[in-house]
């Protein structure tokens, strides 16, 4: 089952809805497990969807959190939940510290004279640096085929393909496709890793500026992580998380 948008998703209400369903039915301890994986409903919480449309707060979600774990008590998997949360605000912190350096091609490589600026000239470098970042980041015809055959899910590797498939119908992606897709148009296409920020922005249901750039730093060695770039084998992705091949069939890329 692939996930999808309706009626009963809609607003405060249908976020209250699902999140309620989901500690009900006490998912968030098998969370840890499940994250992972590729398709459908229960394997992650969904919760993204209506935090970046400010339905839900992340103190919302917190509170719901705490009060299942006093019910049912804590483990990994409700653990992670809150460690995700805090995730989100840290890459919100990181835009307030850095600004619009977030969105130059070398991130935060290179620390501008700028960041000493008071709060107020971070905000609108910040403004600024969204404005420019639908740039001339592709600059080049075989670039520019490249980046579209990978926009599309065309660019001949099976796994990734699938992903940006799902992504482009659904306006969905599961965590573990969004980084693999990500490493491979950075490491593998050496494409600027800004315009696939910029689809990635332009195709997500849950799109979060601030989440979104973060991990699109995250993934090119260019923000906080003194490890650099997080280059993964998309084969050996593949192999442990689509083994049966079972999501490349569904998106038809075998």
């Amino acid at each position: 089952m692939t996930f999808s948008t309706g009626n009963d998703f809609a607003g405060t209400q249908g976020g209250l809805r699902h999140t309620e369903q989901y500690f009900e039915r006490q998912l968030a301890h098998s969370y840890k497990a499940t994250r992972n994986q590729l398709s459908g409903l229960d394997y992650s919480t969904k919760f993204s969807v209506w935090l970046a449309s400010g339905a839900l707060s992340a103190r919302m979600l917190y509170q719901q959190l705490q009060a299942f774990e006093a019910k049912h008590g804590a483990n990994d998997g409700s653990y992670w939940i809150w460690f995700e949360l805090l995730w989100r605000d840290y890459f919100r912190f990181l835009h307030l510290r850095f600004g619009a350096q977030l969105y130059r091609r070398s991130g935060l490589r290179q620390r501008a004279a700028s960041e000493q600026k008071s709060r107020r000239g971070v905000k609108l470098e910040l403004n600024e640096g969204i404005a420019q970042a639908g740039g001339a980041v592709i600059t080049t015809p075989a670039q520019v085929e490249q980046f579209r055959r990978w926009c599309l899910g065309d660019c001949g590797e099976p796994f990734v393909d699938a992903g940006m498939r799902e992504l482009r119908h659904t306006g969905y992606l599961s965590n573990r496709l969004r980084q693999v897709a990500a490493s491979y148009m950075i490491h593998t296409l050496k494409l600027d890793w800004r315009a696939g920020a910029a689809w990635f922005e332009a195709q997500l249901i849950d799109y979060d500026v601030y989440s979104n750039q973060g991990n699109w730093l995250y993934i090119a060695g260019l923000g906080t992580d003194p490890r650099g770039g997080r280059a993964v084998r998309t084969d050996k992705q593949a192999l442990e998380y689509d083994r049966a091949e079972t999501y490349r069939k569904q998106w038809g890329t075998l």
